[in-house]
């Protein structure tokens, strides 16, 4: 590869990096060992979270890896001409061209090729993004890719396929965590016979194996109503039982289980779970309250850090308010479908963090000459001590919020208090 290409690369993979880092700081991953690999091979992931789950993948892989993107994305020349140097093959999709019959050879021969020469490539294959925790039926293409690629060379290449399971607890807000994991690798050539006797059922039963693999690594509820449901009881036991993002998905994965049995075996109570769940989150909304704020393992106590920590969340607060409301505020009024928020806010920050940061600096060494880098480097850390601030004073003030209302409205609280309760009780039972 060109040496400027590749250092290019390299840099743009650190940025990534830091990106994710503050982003999503309370990261965790299991499996990483496998995602440490050589030679040829098709780097795989689910799909919610739009232009960040390639790279959230990509970024934990040691090989340089290129991308098999939308084509969509280059029809403008400029696009075309920059994403072909910048790692991308286009491949076109049978949804967005309204049925019609599409021809993708190239971009194959492309694939093919690149992993002939013992490229990487990501490939999302799902066919396209959708904010839920579940995996869409996964289309033929990487098999296809990955089973050509080796009936070319005789089943010699050594292609594997490395399935990657990203799993947000909230993918769109800044400071939220994610559990990342890596499955085991699949050996192409281990359907060398199936393919040779047989090529289009190779390519569905290895499409199914991939679809298992990835199932195993992720959260795989049944439709959204079952979604929310699991996400309001794990969103109960976790405020009154805080565990690690690794335990949070696999108790996750376990209620899941349960949930679906008692749909399959008692959909009646099932249903009346469901609408308890739902009753409840609508009178949290109406009150303008939160499960946290019932919690009782939440804190109403402010602390010495409440009180000494308040000038220094205002001053981080004003002097970051700009670049941290801007990419929140563009989100919003560009209406864009909700799986681009936490890419607009990124791509927002990286944008705009730099350029305040410059203008309020220049501002500030003009009003007082020599205080200039002084101001700079505080920007970051006031940053940081604003965002810890809120996130140490916000449940605070939901407790308060609930207090007042136990106050104010004693029995329409007890009752909602007892509907939790009982919420609680049933997740529990169902863990159990």
């Amino acid at each position: 590869m060109n040496p400027f290409l590749y250092g290019l690369y390299q840099l743009l993979k650190l940025l990534t990096w830091v990106v994710f880092r503050v982003f999503y700081p309370r990261t965790r991953t299991e499996g990483m060992q496998h995602l440490h690999f050589r030679g040829p091979g098709l780097l795989v992931s689910n799909h919610p979270n739009t232009l960040l789950d390639p790279l959230n993948a990509a970024v934990r892989a040691r090989q340089q890896v290129f991308f098999l993107a939308n084509a969509g994305l280059f029809n403008h020349p400029v696009a075309n001409w920059l994403l072909n140097r910048l790692y991308c093959i286009p491949i076109k999709r049978q949804h967005e061209k309204g049925g019609q019959h599409i021809n993708n050879a190239d971009s194959f021969k492309r694939s093919h090729d690149h992993l002939a020469q013992g490229g990487v490539m990501y490939i999302a294959p799902e066919g396209g993004s959708e904010l839920e925790r579940r995996l869409r039926p996964i289309k033929t293409g990487t098999a296809r890719i990955a089973l050509g690629a080796e009936a070319r060379h005789d089943f010699q290449l050594g292609v594997h396929i490395y399935p990657v399971g990203l799993n947000y607890e909230h993918p769109q807000h800044c400071g939220s965590r994610q559990f990342v994991r890596a499955g085991e690798p699949i050996r192409v050539a281990d359907w060398q016979d199936a393919y040779r006797a047989d090529p289009i059922n190779a390519v569905r039963d290895l499409t199914h194996h991939l679809a298992a693999s990835l199932q195993d690594l992720l959260i795989h509820t049944e439709d959204l109503e079952q979604d929310k449901l699991l996400y309001r009881l794990e969103t109960i036991l976790q405020h009154d039982e805080p565990v690690s993002p690794e335990d949070y998905h696999f108790r996750g994965r376990h209620l899941l289980t349960h949930l679906k049995q008692l749909r399959r075996e008692a959909p009646n109570a099932y249903t009346r779970l469901q609408e308890e769940a739902a009753d409840y989150r609508r009178q949290l909304r109406e009150l303008h309250l939160t499960d946290r704020g019932l919690a009782p393992a939440t804190p109403a106590r402010l602390g010495w850090w409440g009180w000494i920590g308040a000038p220094f969340w205002l001053y981080g607060r004003l002097n970051n308010l700009l670049p941290y409301e801007l990419p929140r505020l563009l989100q919003r009024r560009l209406g864009l479908y909700p799986g681009y928020d936490a890419t607009v806010k990124i791509l927002g920050g990286i944008l705009l963090v730099p350029l305040f940061y410059w203008l309020q600096t220049k501002l500030v060494a003009l009003a007082c000459p020599g205080w200039g880098w002084v101001y700079l480097l505080s920007l970051p850390l006031s940053a940081w001590l604003a965002w810890t601030y809120a996130g140490y004073v916000q449940p605070r003030r939901e407790k308060w919020r609930w207090q007042r209302f136990q106050q104010q409205q004693p029995e329409q609280a007890r009752t909602l208090a007892q509907a939790r309760a009982h919420l609680q009780y049933q997740a529990n039972q169902l863990l159990a």
